[in-house]
């Protein structure tokens, strides 16, 4: 998850670096005068291109955020021996419940075998 956002970051960073030495680039002579309706239209551009930044970076946020919320819950995990219906039941975090173990909140690893199954209970 981490170098998902690391990534971003760094697509970002490269595509700003990069327009700016293209800016830096252009030729002087080819530049024209600019109206004022030219410089009101490339203004409204800039600042539409950050909102919409801002915007996505926001998002981007949010969406981490719910994300690590949910992984950090504390789910009850009842393990269910298939044949002799046992039931037996602990609390872990949501992240630390895969398919062939967890990890309980007491820091104890359980493995479950192949004839016991798993059911997560959330809170909600």
């Amino acid at each position: 998850m981490l170098t998902k956002i690391i990534f971003t970051l760094a697509v970002i960073a490269g595509c700003l670096w990069f327009a700016s030495s293209k800016r830096n680039q252009e030729l002087k002579p080819l530049q024209r005068k600019l109206t004022q309706k030219d410089n009101d239209r490339k203004l409204l551009l800039t600042r539409s291109a950050f909102a919409f930044m801002i915007l996505m970076v926001l998002a981007a946020g949010v969406i981490v955020f719910f994300e690590l919320k949910d992984d950090y819950e504390t789910v009850t995990v009842h393990v269910i021996n298939s044949e002799t219906n046992a039931r037996t039941s602990y609390e872990a975090q949501r992240q630390d419940v895969t398919e062939h173990s967890f990890t309980t909140l007491e820091g104890r690893k359980v493995f479950v075998a192949d004839v016991e199954r798993v059911e997560v209970e959330s809170p909600k």
